[in-house]
């Protein structure tokens, strides 16, 4: 495992420099939300961070926006949404050589997912505590009582991955403990973290090699914690889009293949757009994929889910799109 003087942890190693757009009204107190980003998805994280006011109206809210980089249409348009709702936001722009040594298990990912293991360490001065959400949530209901949840003293809150996930996680990373949790939600106490050294201990799984790992910050959480952190009710976590939703979901989360501005295939796909058109960035209007050859399974489950509501057209059209992009995704046509 990887060793570190003690002064790689400095904020100045890490921090390149913040943008802070302050609207909050007559310096009231202030809940606090975190989100790590590249720029390419701050838009939607914009509509993640939309919802959670839009059903929150009568807290006040601090963001804090971890990212490898933001462009100027970006931060104006993040200031828009601080204007608007009289809420804070603070974009961190980081340094991403101390994380150049975590690996990377699926190409298409960035370092920047292990932003969250270093945040405690830039609000530590000024927060007790936050919440920690991936850019593809969406909060639905108050969030005021998992803001308050008594932890019993545990640095991290985090919800069960479901059973089927959980062994096979587990049983690869060898956890002692047999639980697996996911990082996407997450309540953090930064007074524990910090005395329990969990940055540091993360951070020594560096240049570990990626053929250890199924994933990458997630594994690196779950292997330092083993099962000690506190298990935070499922409601706050509910995975794949809302598909375990049992009523009393609190924060919906698009853990699979298929994202909400992909296509629309259920209510809570829809809800989602409806938080995106209220954003400062573009409304997103496609119902069906976007027809592009590598695109074609999203079609075959688009079908699918038209036929099983009776929609017998929109299950053939699917279908028909499926069938043709697949021909032309194996033979190499773009």
């Amino acid at each position: 495992m990887k060793t570190f003087i003690d002064e790689f942890f400095n904020k100045e190693n890490f921090l390149v420099t913040q943008y802070d757009y302050n609207y909050l009204e007559n310096s009231q107190p202030s809940y606090h939300i975190c989100y790590n980003v590249n720029n390419q998805y701050i838009h939607i994280m914009g509509v993640s961070i939309v919802s959670v006011l839009e059903n929150n109206k009568e807290m006040h809210f601090t963001f804090h926006i971890f990212t490898d980089g933001c462009d100027e249409e970006n931060r104006n348009k993040v200031k828009i949404l601080a204007q608007k709702w009289k809420c804070r936001c603070i974009i961190y722009i980081l340094n991403m050589k101390p994380f150049q040594d975590f690996h990377i298990k699926v190409s298409r990912f960035s370092r920047i997912t292990y932003a969250r293991l270093y945040m405690p360490k830039v609000l530590k001065k000024k927060v007790k505590r936050y919440i920690y959400l991936d850019a593809d949530t969406m909060c639905i209901k108050s969030i005021r009582a998992l803001s308050s949840l008594n932890m019993n003293g545990a640095p991290m809150g985090a919800v069960s991955e479901r059973a089927s996930a959980i062994k096979y996680r587990a049983d690869f990373l060898k956890l002692k403990s047999e639980k697996y949790f996911n990082d996407g939600v997450m309540l953090i106490d930064v007074n524990s973290w910090e005395n329990a050294s969990i940055t540091e201990k993360a951070f020594s799984y560096q240049k570990e090699p990626r053929e250890r790992f199924l994933g990458q910050s997630q594994d690196v959480l779950n292997l330092v914690f083993d099962g000690k952190n506190y298990q935070l009710p499922a409601c706050y976590n509910v995975y794949d889009g809302g598909a375990y939703d049992e009523g009393n979901s609190v924060i919906i989360h698009w853990t699979g293949r298929r994202k909400p501005w992909q296509m629309v295939l259920t209510d809570f796909d829809a809800q989602w757009r409806t938080y995106n058109a209220l954003s400062p960035w573009k409304t997103i209007t496609n119902i069906l994929p976007v027809k592009k050859p590598e695109n074609y399974h999203d079609f075959q489950q688009w079908g699918r889910y038209q036929k099983a509501r009776g929609n017998i057209s929109g299950y053939i059209k699917g279908m028909f799109w499926y069938s043709w992009l697949r021909i032309r995704y194996k033979i190499g046509i773009q």
